[in-house]
């Protein structure tokens, strides 16, 4: 049989053993590959594709040391040290390689062999220190020697130190890098070090004939063989095996990656019992699989859990040693192959396992293609050229291979060189009728905690599924009971927060209470609590009269001020609900909300009256203001029950219709009671009355009544006895005045977006910003807190600070985190990217789930779903979409925010974005489906996007795509598409904060392979693309040096100064050679991702010149290289002599 990775063909039936000789048959590898035979002498030695690949990426990036192979043995017992010496010589001597460096020759690579180095072996002697000093002083010349980095062009990859600790104890270290060696020829290395030792010590002859076959024969066989027919066909087999499934799995991390990654790597190891271990082999005996397929399915159903995604692949190791002659050569020959596991319409793990195995066993049969080549096939076109996969997994061999060096006995030496190339690597070793696990991860990206849980994870799957393999991937338990019963805890938040109400017997109770006290301040009055509620008798008796009862809807559009409070209480107190509509919405919209919610009354006054339609009948505060004095000042005793609507609010719909959230009086109620229970520094679990507690505080809303922010201010402030300042427009747009309001009044709490408030203090800090906030809390909602915002408050030091987060559906918020220095320190050592939202306030949940509704692990991100007291009855007449997103979760109604979260390890959650487009602008939540549906209803545009950008600021606005229609349309209408007609098309139809800040004409918009919009690929706002500007020739001799290489390697005229390498083709695997030959001319040795950051001519020559070591160095070789392109050899060599005189003297 044809050799494959035993250790994952090791338990099939013998049915499938000849299946896979059938397939490995069919394919004619004995034959469509020719035999390996020696190169002709003389002749230059080629890279093998992986070389050429781990060449490239040590030119792109300095110092680098992921590539290292160390092996460490010690040497316990009586060393021959010159038998070892000269044992070490003859492997050298006899594999080409070891002594083998690398050579980039105008572009074309080889390898150059050259004789063997004397002295080879590097000593250290120890055996002067104490026991305790010698092995941790050992250690340190271990780690040292295993993260030196290797100059791949100029010395030998194979370097040997002995360490003597004591003339009976010496540490052997091989440091090689894997451009020249491989695990399995490591092991080849060892056991002909040993027979070569016992050779010399027992006197016999030392076999010094090199190889038939050499790693370069190898790479020149490969070079030859691998192109043509040959490559077509395993290109046309991996692209059949894994479709479309080539995107990057975006395994969730605790910490940022890194623009340079460290690939500095930690272990967690796990172990399967005896019986565990049984039952995962019976599991694999059942469908005819080996162990390791069984563990590659446990391993892609955990990644799926984690990530979503429906295909997942993973590394898996291969020898590549499919010729017979591979067998004994020592080089890097081994290869990775890509197992793909499918996860589409909720398979079962039996399915998943099979759909593996088959997958498995067509890859080992297609496994002659190295991985590097395969990545550069299938990812042309692609910049960045990501890797097929993040994850491996590798079944570690248990057989020592070599345990002697004749008398010397060879024992392991404990070091952890923390390394690692992956994301994770799952090592699996069977030992003593168990099975470890371990993880091999990168410490940059994973926290310990993690990848422990991860590997939990990965036994809770190995279990569930042998003992019952029919259950569908996503019923298969993952969380432990311990982890159940810590999220458990973080939801323990139920309080007894007093007997249900209603937000007019709890303003009425006040109104009694505190009479004479002002309850609200406009910047048309101020009220006090007897006159407000008089007022709102009145006005609730008038409306009465109107008709308005029982839960009725009735439109409220006023501007921010006291009338407005009279308004919303008048419109409650008649039984009614309250529809607050925006004073600024345009009277299409207006109309389209009225008639959705069913409102035939209107609450407004003679400045907006005429923005009503006809059908609804108007209440004038002002004009009817005599005839609302003639009504009861008595409260109107209207029952209206906790179940029943108090007002309804209307949010962004993707359909271009907005939709109205009902939001009832218990809701509200508990919303005003458990966000005072915060506010009051009353414990989570505690009994106490927050509402209470705030008896006299002063209250700052800074925003519409068409949104819920400002509910925060507005419902405790008026049921707890407060004084609500509800600011004008004017104060809060502009600084002075918001200044003036601030200072002239004194504030407790206010409620504002982050970016509201950082235009409104115009970058004060410290004293400065202390005046322009209340005396207590700044409450901040509606958008994330950025940390820069969030420090600036708190280094004023008079507010403290309270991140709020919640949708409307769930009433106005749901969870809340005090931001302190403290806090943001815990928070960056977990790995947020942003300020936590907290933890859910009394009698409410928070829930992060998959999208089978199963609790994600702490770190591993969901969508949050919130439950409790503060979901809200659902969607006004719309009961498909509440049923879509009000749900059951188990035994609770809960609603879906389709926010993108995870918990941290305290239980606070963090923000990561939407799972659908809805995003936040200036603290109104948008659908810029909806905005995109208004956009492409003008009759002259054939296409249209609509996506969130940040601008210079941070803030997050609209940015609009629109294709002009070329048929069907005259194009001399005088209404055609124009930046200017359209913007003003959708403010005429939609409020101004959905009004995108910029409109940008195309004349396509650019489509991925399904047909849908690439909005990746929508240009910068400014409409600029390289591409589309005229040609303009390099501006210096630098610029042109860089244009002159980017021509080479792109194969390419025409690049001139601003030339984008990427829009012109290149990839990352020709900026490595692009960065490689910048270093050859430049002597600069520059980071990969430096091509990324300046990828135009003319920003990476600046780039260039800044990295110069001498002054005027890079300019002179400027000077000389078109020149030098144009001499001989030798007088390239004079010219070069020249230069560096000129650079270390200066010129003449």
């Amino acid at each position: 049989m044809h050799n494959s990775n035993s250790a994952n063909v090791t338990g099939l039936s013998q049915d499938a053993l000849d299946e896979l000789d059938r397939l490995l048959d069919d394919a004619g590898l004995g034959e469509q590959n020719a035999a390996i035979s020696p190169r002709t002498a003389g002749a230059p030695v080629p890279m093998s594709f992986s070389q050429e690949l781990l060449w490239l990426l040590d030119r792109a990036t300095p110092g680098m040391t992921a590539y290292n192979l160390p092996v460490v043995r010690r040497l316990r017992g009586a060393l021959d040290v010159a038998a070892l010496e000269r044992a070490l010589h003859n492997v050298v001597a006899r594999h080409e390689v070891l002594r083998t460096h690398f050579a980039d020759e105008d572009g074309h690579l080889h390898q150059i062999v050259s004789t063997p180095r004397t002295p080879l072996v590097r000593h250290v002697d120890l055996s002067a220190l104490d026991d305790t000093s010698r092995e941790r002083e050992a250690s340190n010349v271990v780690r040292e020697r295993a993260t030196t980095s290797f100059d791949l062009s100029r010395e030998h990859l194979f370097r040997p130190t002995l360490i003597k600790l004591a003339s009976d104890n010496h540490v052997l270290v091989l440091e090689s890098h894997h451009i020249v060696l491989d695990g399995w020829s490591m092991g080849l290395v060892l056991r002909e070090i040993a027979d070569g030792y016992g050779a010399i010590v027992e006197g016999r002859e030392l076999s010094a004939t090199p190889p038939s076959i050499q790693f370069g024969d190898f790479a020149a066989w490969q070079r030859e063989n691998l192109a043509g027919p040959r490559l077509e066909e395993l290109l046309s087999f991996w692209r059949g095996q894994l479709g479309d499934a080539t995107e990057p799995l975006s395994l969730p991390t605790d910490f940022p990656r890194a623009a340079v990654p460290t690939f500095a790597g930690a272990r967690q190891t796990v172990a399967l019992s005896p019986v565990q271990l049984a039952g995962v082999k019976r599991l694999a005996a059942a469908n005819d699989a080996t162990l390791y397929m069984v563990l590659l399915a446990a391993y892609a159903t955990v990644l799926h859990r984690y990530t979503g995604r429906s295909d997942v692949l993973i590394g898996s190791g291969s020898a590549g040693r499919t010729m017979p002659e591979t067998q004994s050569v020592v080089g890097y020959l081994n290869n990775t192959l890509v197992q793909h596991a499918n996860f589409s319409h909720a398979p079962t793990f039996t399915s998943v396992l099979q759909h593996v195995r088959d997958g498995a066993l067509g890859a080992y049969d297609h496994q002659d293609i190295p991985l590097e080549k395969l990545v550069l096939e299938l990812r042309q076109g692609d910049a960045r050229l990501a890797p097929l996969f993040e994850v491996v997994l590798t079944m570690q061999d248990t057989v020592s291979s070599t345990t002697r060096l004749g008398s010397v006995a060879i024992e392991p030496f404990g070091v952890d060189f923390g390394a690692t190339k992956f994301d994770i690597t799952l090592l699996v070793a069977e030992r003593d009728n168990e099975l470890a696990l371990t993880a091999q991860y990168r410490s940059d990206l994973f926290a310990p905690e993690t990848m422990r849980r991860f590997l939990g994870h990965v036994v809770q799957v190995l279990d569930s599924a042998s003992a019952n393999p029919a259950l569908r991937v996503t019923d298969i338990p993952l969380l432990s009971t311990a982890e159940h019963a810590e999220l458990a805890t973080w939801n323990a938040t139920s309080v007894d927060e007093g007997t249900s109400s209603s937000i007019v017997k709890l303003f009425e109770e006040q109104a009694a209470r505190v009479a004479t006290r002002t309850a609200v301040v406009g910047h048309d009055g101020s009220l006090t609590y007897e006159s407000l509620n008089t007022q709102a008798n009145q006005l609730a008796r008038h409306l009465q009269s109107l008709g308005v009862a029982g839960n009725a809807p009735v439109g409220l559009l006023l501007d921010r001020s006291a009338s407005a409070i009279v308004g919303l209480l008048g419109i409650l107190k008649a039984g009614g609900a309250y529809v607050p509509l925006s004073v600024e919405a345009p009277e299409s919209r207006l109309t389209t909300q009225l008639a959705e919610c069913g409102a035939s009354v209107v609450v407004t006054d003679s400045t907006y009256a005429a923005k009503l339609p006809g059908n609804v009948k108007i209440v004038a505060l002002d004009t009817d203001r005599a005839h609302l004095a003639t009504q009861s000042t008595e409260n109107t005793g209207v029952d209206v029950a906790p179940t029943d609507v108090a007002y309804v609010l209307y949010t962004s719909g993707s359909t271009g219709t907005p939709k109205g959230v009902a939001v009832t009086h218990a809701n509200a109620v508990h919303y005003a009671r458990a966000v005072s229970r915060v506010l009051a520094d009353i414990p989570p679990t505690s009994a106490g009355d927050g509402l209470r507690a705030l008896d006299g505080f002063s209250f700052a809303m800074a925003s519409t009544l068409a949104a819920d922010l400002g509910n925060t201010s507005l419902l405790p402030s008026l049921m707890s006895g407060g004084t609500l300042h509800v600011l004008a427009k004017d104060v809060t747009t502009e600084p002075a005045k918001f200044e003036a309001y601030i200072q002239a009044h004194a504030l407790d709490i206010i409620k504002i977006t982050p970016n509201h408030l950082s235009a409104l203090t115009s970058g004060k800090s410290g004293g400065a910003l202390a005046t322009l906030l209340p005396a207590k809390w700044v409450v901040v909602g509606g958008e994330p807190l950025r940390p820069d915002v969030a420090r600036a408050i708190l280094s004023a030091g008079r507010s403290r600070l309270l991140n709020h987060y919640g949708p409307t559906e769930t009433t106005v918020g749901v969870c809340t985190c005090e931001v302190t220095t403290e806090s943001m320190t815990e928070a960056q050592k977990f790995g947020a990217q942003s300020l936590p939202l907290g933890r859910p306030l009394a009698n409410t949940h928070a829930y992060v789930v998959d999208s089978a509704h199963n609790e994600m692990p702490v770190g591993i991100p969901g969508e949050l779903l919130l439950g409790g007291a503060g979901v809200a009855q659902g969607y006004l007449r719309r009961d498909d979409l509440t049923a879509e997103r009000f749900v059951k979760f188990g035994e609770e109604r809960v609603y879906r925010t389709g926010d993108r979260v995870r918990r941290l390890p305290n239980g606070t959650i963090e923000f990561l974005g939407r799972v659908d487009d809805q995003v936040k602008i200036r603290g109104h939540r948008v659908e810029p489906g909806e905005v995109e549906h208004v956009l492409r209803s003008h009759p002259g545009v054939a296409g249209a996007a609509v996506i969130p950008r940040e601008n210079t600021n941070g803030e997050l606005t609209l940015v609009a795509f629109a294709v002009p229609r070329t048929e069907g349309y005259a194009v001399s209408h005088s209404d055609r598409p124009t930046v200017e007609r359209l913007t003003e098309w959708l403010a005429a139809q939609l409020p101004a904060h959905m009004v995108p800040s910029s409109v940008v004409l195309l004349d396509a918009l650019p489509l991925t392979a399904n047909g849908k919009v690439d909005r990746a690929k929508l240009p910068a706002v400014d409409g600029e693309r390289t591409g589309d500007q005229p040609y303009v020739p390099p501006q210096n001799d630098i610029q042109g040096v860089v244009a002159d290489i980017w021509s080479d390697v792109l194969k390419r005229e025409g690049i001139g100064a601003h030339t984008n390498f990427f829009d012109a083709g290149g990839h990352s695997l020709l900026a490595i050679r692009v960065l490689g030959r910048i270093s050859k001319t430049f002597g600069v040795r520059l980071p990969l991702r430096s091509l990324f950051e300046a990828p135009t001519v003319t920003t990476f020559a600046e780039l260039l010149s800044g990295a110069e070591t001498k002054a005027g160095q890079t300019a002179t070789i400027a000077r000389l290289y078109f020149k030098a392109k144009q001499m001989s050899p030798a007088e390239r060599e004079s010219l070069r002599e020249k230069s560096r005189t000129d650079i270390t003297t200066g010129p003449s």
